[in-house]
Parts: structure tokens; C-alpha cells; sequence
């Protein structure tokens, strides 16, 4: 029976063993830092520059009732419905905000701090689920070099050095990932310290998951790691009844974590799903989905920032079968694991516990296979490994040496794999170019690529991107609205009002088109048309200072004075530095006065 072992630690127990394992911690945190070093030079990317730089929550306190209060993306306006409820994402987003400013170094070098933290946190939690085994062999084995071939130290660094977590890391919004994994280890860590007696240890690690939760949603599974922490360590011998009394404060701030996003949400699940499938094929995509995580963690090649998905259509397909195999296999083995009270039961738990709201494809986003999503998974893998080496060191330590070679070859591998990978995430383009070749049948890539073209001047590629992603999607709203941008830019008017029209025909809600469609008839002169373009842009977006101010001019030029004075006034409340709108009143006043001689 493989159960985890003493909780006290033999490496941190006496001074040698302190001083070992600090130097540890410290070789583990350089590397980290060095294999992400040259992340800190790349710019926002993706999704950065929505929930940072529009991001108008993360630059004053008194958004953070709304931020507690709201969906994750509910600065976009009440419109916008999500799934998501991460509070923490933008207090650290804040955070970031007050000390860097806008300076995307420095909100990559907090990803890079969160990383380096988690991977220190593998290692104490890896040290102490492997017990004395590990902890004997590190301080035995001629000391600190013996400690640099220590199963927990390995782990952590193959934790550190993989490549698949450079979309977690790299991607400045990867840190709901990098966070809640912090938080749930922290918590894991201080939960098995509180064994021991240590005063204070408890409370912090239920305080530790709350946080977790506010982090993001796979760190509900927490308790469930902790139940069978405590089964396999042998000390729910007697009967779970003793122990139901410690879950209990974790199964209350799950509870209340869950008030608050049903609160915030509206529901626990409110958002359409992006990939609609019939139930059955919801159910027989889990096995595919299941099995390329499993198939990613342990052969990080070909990464990709947008994997998209080709759901089988039934589970007699070679895929739905191989698939469905893997994931029974893997059942198979934990619960046989769990049976023996095995230490690989916690690992393969770590592995798929997290993955579990993943899996649910209805309520993820379109990009429905992420890597970022195996960040804590990744710490079950590495554990697995680390009780290999322990294992091995037990019954053959010529075999373990070996073995101890080879991670860290793998070590040196992934280390080249993840900085090369990070130059990729160095800005939109290099981004969006690499992930519209490995995947040119996504609109959405092709869209953003378009959109990157257009900060880069590069007004003919923009063009030919947004055909494309037209081509794969003619119903993509966005598209037509970016293609008709495009086309007025360039002053091609009738294909532009074409491409609105069609934007708006499939999402009339968006203020800019109506906006952009009104520009487009004044431009044709068909003035009527454009004001009620231009009244319909300022029902839904009514601050906007530039439409009231083009609405008034257009009265201006119809000689409907007063309506023209009014909308030049509204424009100056909104926007008292308007001289346009200043100068044009005047210019209003002015021809009533004439008028008036008269």
C-alpha cells in the first residue's frame, strides 16, 4: 500500500536540511524566471487588449463593488452576458495597473512572479506527498548534490520548464489560471501543515481555496483533492465522520462563492453555447477532448494558442473509440489506485479534477480546447513522474540515476521549447500569423489577423483576412463590420454600406456600426438616412460626443437650427475641450440671430 508518508519533512526539519531546501527554492525560482526572461519584452496580445487596456474597472477602487458584483466581462456593458465570474482577475489586474501603469512589462513580470511561486509550492507539496521516502534520499545522498536529484526537486522543475504552460504564463490574461492554481496549491500546502498541529494553518488554507475560487472556477474540485488526500494518507481508517467536520468550512465558502457568481451571472451557466451540438454529441466529444489534454501534457508539440474543434458525430468513429478507451483506462487505473490507497490516485486526480469544468463544452468559450487549462493538471503529471524516480530509487537506484538523466535532459528540452515558444506570444501578429497557420480554418484568427494588419498600416492584407473569415463564416458580425471599416477607409461607399447593413442585420445592437453606417450615407449625402443611423448609434451608446456632434452638424446643414443647437450642447457636456462643437454653435447661434432680424 503506497500511502504518503510523514508530514514532517527530514529536509525541513533540521538546519542542514533548511538550508538545502532553500537553496532548492531558489534554483527553482531562477528557473522559472529564466525560462519566461523573455516574456517580459512582449506587448499585449489577444485578449490583453480587452480586459486590460479597455479595461476601465482596473484603474479606479471604486469599480471594485461592480468587479465583485459583476460578470468577468461585465465592464463591456449590461449587454454582454458570460459564464465567467473571476473578481480577482481584476484586482490583480488593478494591482498591476497602480504600480506599472499600462506598461505590459510588468504585468508580464506578475505572471512570471505567479509562475515561479506555483512551481515553488510543487515542490514543498510534492516534498510532503512523498514523505519520507524523498525526504531521507535528499539529505542522504551526499547533500545538496544529492538534493539536486531529489524526485520532488525534478518534478518541480520539469513544473517549471514545461512549454505548455507558456499560453498561461506568456499571455497576460493566462493569470486567472496561474492565480487559482497558486491559491488551490497554497491551500493544499497549508491544509497537510495544519497535521502537524501548526497554530494558524487550518483557517489560512480554507481562506487560501476561497480565494482560489474567486480566481477561477476549477478550484471548486479543491475539496474533493483534500478528501482524498486524507483517504489515501491512511487517516480516514476509522471512518470519514471525524473528518466530515474539516470540510465542512470548504463546502461553506464554495457556497458562498457559488451565491455570489449566481448573483453576478444571473444564473450559474447563462451564456449560449458557442459550439451547439445535440446532447449526444456533447457527451461523445468529451472522450476526444479528454484525451488530447491527456495527449498535450505528456507530448507538448505543435502548441497552439487556437486549437479548433472537429466534434465527431459518433462514437464509432476511430476517434470516439481510441478516445473512449483512453478515458476508461485512465478511470480504470485511478480507481484502482484509490482502492490501494496508491499515491498515484492523488496524481491522476490533479490531472483530471481540474480539467472536469473544461469539459464541459456548452459553457466554454469557442476556443473550447485550451493549453492554459493544464497549468494545475501539469502538477498531477510531474507528481507522477517524481514518484516514479522515488520508486525507482527505492528498488534500483542505478535505474533511478538513469531515469534522473533523462528528466533532466527533458528538463533542457522543454526549457529551449518554452523560450522559443514565448516569442510567438511577442505580439499580435507574431501571434495570429502562427496560429492561423496551424489553424486557417478558424474565422475568429483570421478576423484578429485582419484587425493587426490594420494597426500595422497594412490596409491590403487586412482586407484579404477579412474576406477569409467571411469565407469560413459569412455570418461572423464582427467580419462584415471590419470589412466595411476597411471599405470606408478607403472610401469604396456602397461596399461598405452593403457589409454594415449585413453586421447589423445579424447584431443590431452595436452602437459603432449604426454609428459608421450614418458616416457612410453623409458621405453619400443621403442625409435622412443618416440621421436616423446616427439617433440610433446614440439610443445605444448615448456619451458619445462625436455622434451627437455629427448629428448636429447634419442638422446644421438641413437648417433644422434648434435640433442642431441642442445636439452641440450635448456634445460640449460630454466633451467641454470640444472646440469643433464650440465653433459650430456659434456658427448656429449666429444664423438665429439673422433669422431673427428678419
Amino acid at each position: 500500500m503506497n500511502t504518503f508518508g510523514p508530514k514532517r519533512n527530514i529536509v525541513l526539519s533540521d538546519p542542514v536540511g533548511i538550508r538545502i531546501s532553500a537553496l532548492l527554492i531558489l534554483i527553482i525560482f531562477l528557473i522559472s524566471f529564466a525560462v519566461f526572461f523573455n516574456a517580459l519584452s512582449n506587448d499585449f496580445v489577444y485578449d490583453d487588449t480587452t480586459q486590460v487596456l479597455k479595461n476601465h474597472w482596473i484603474r479606479d477602487v471604486k469599480y471594485i463593488p461592480d468587479i465583485f458584483s459583476k460578470s468577468a466581462w461585465g465592464f463591456w456593458g449590461e449587454t454582454i452576458i458570460s459564464n465567467y465570474y473571476r473578481p480577482l482577475m481584476h484586482l490583480i489586474f488593478m494591482l498591476n495597473y497602480f504600480v506599472f501603469g499600462l506598461r505590459p512589462w510588468g504585468f508580464h513580470l506578475m505572471n512570471i512572479l505567479f509562475h515561479a511561486g506555483v512551481s515553488i509550492l510543487v515542490f514543498v507539496v510534492a516534498s510532503r506527498l512523498l514523505g519520507a521516502s524523498s525526504s531521507s534520499s535528499t539529505r542522504d545522498e551526499k547533500g545538496f548534490i544529492g538534493a539536486l536529484q531529489s524526485p520532488p526537486f525534478v518534478g518541480a522543475v520539469l513544473f517549471a520548464t514545461h512549454p505548455i504552460h507558456t499560453e498561461a504564463v506568456a499571455w497576460v490574461a493566462g493569470i486567472p489560471d496561474l492565480s487559482y492554481t497558486f491559491f488551490s496549491l497554497l491551500s493544499l500546502y497549508l491544509y497537510m501543515r495544519s497535521d502537524e498541529g501548526t497554530k494558524g494553518m487550518y483557517p489560512l488554507s480554507v481562506v487560501s481555496f476561497f480565494i482560489a475560487t474567486l480566481c477561477k472556477e476549477p478550484a471548486l474540485t479543491l475539496p474533493i483533492l483534500l478528501m482524498a488526500y486524507d483517504y489515501i494518507s491512511g487517516k480516514t481508517a476509522r471512518g470519514y465522520l471525524p473528518f466530515i467536520k474539516r470540510y465542512i468550512p470548504y463546502l461553506i465558502g464554495a457556497g458562498i462563492y457559488l451565491g455570489l457568481r449566481y448573483h453576478a451571472l444571473g444564473g450559474f451557466s447563462p451564456q449560449e453555447p458557442h459550439i451547439v451540438l445535440s446532447t449526444y454529441g456533447y457527451i461523445i466529444n468529451v472522450f476526444p477532448l479528454f484525451a488530447q489534454y491527456l495527449e498535450t501534457l505528456f507530448l507538448p508539440l505543435n502548441l497552439n494558442a487556437f486549437h479548433v474543434l472537429h466534434p465527431i458525430s459518433s462514437a464509432y468513429e476511430t476517434m470516439g473509440i481510441v478516445s473512449l478507451a483512453v478515458t476508461v483506462a485512465f478511470v480504470v487505473v485511478t480507481c484502482i489506485a484509490f482502492k490501494k490507497k496508491s499515491k498515484v490516485c492523488f496524481g491522476l486526480l490533479v490531472i483530471a479534477l481540474p480539467l472536469l469544468p473544461s469539459l464541459d463544452i456548452p459553457a466554454v468559450g469557442e476556443n473550447v480546447f485550451a493549453e492554459r487549462y493544464l497549468y494545475l493538471p501539469s502538477f498531477g503529471f510531474v507528481l507522477l513522474i517524481a514518484l516514479m524516480l522515488s520508486w525507482a530509487k527505492a528498488i534500483k537506484p542505478g535505474l533511478a540515476s538513469g531515469l534522473i538523466i533523462i528528466s533532466l535532459a527533458v528538463t533542457v528540452v522543454y526549457s529551449i521549447g518554452t523560450v522559443i515558444r514565448n516569442t510567438v506570444w511577442r505580439n499580435d501578429l507574431t501571434l495570429l500569423t502562427d496560429t492561423v497557420r496551424k489553424s486557417p480554418d478558424a474565422a475568429l484568427l483570421h478576423n484578429n489577423l485582419g484587425a493587426a494588419y490594420v494597426r500595422q498600416n497594412r490596409f491590403d492584407e487586412a482586407l484579404n483576412e477579412f474576406i477569409t473569415t467571411l469565407k469560413i463564416k459569412s455570418d461572423f458580425a464582427e467580419a462584415h463590420y471590419n470589412l466595411a471599416t476597411e471599405y470606408l477607409r478607403q472610401n469604396r461607399l456602397d461596399e461598405a454600406v452593403n457589409e454594415y447593413i449585413t453586421a447589423l442585420r445579424i447584431n443590431p445592437e452595436v452602437a459603432e456600426a449604426h454609428y459608421n453606417l450614418a458616416t457612410a450615407y453623409a458621405k453619400q449625402n443621403r442625409l435622412d438616412e443618416a440621421v436616423n443611423e446616427y439617433i440610433t448609434a446614440l439610443k445605444l451608446k448615448p456619451d458619445d460626443a462625436e455622434a451627437h456632434y455629427n448629428l448636429a452638424t447634419i442638422y446644421l446643414n438641413q437648417n433644422r437650427l434648434n435640433e442642431a443647437v441642442n445636439e452641440f450642447i450635448t456634445a460640449l457636456k460630454l466633451k467641454p475641450d470640444y472646440a469643433e462643437a464650440r465653433n459650430n454653435l456659434e456658427v448656429c447661434y449666429g444664423i438665429m440671430k439673422t433669422m431673427k432680424r428678419r
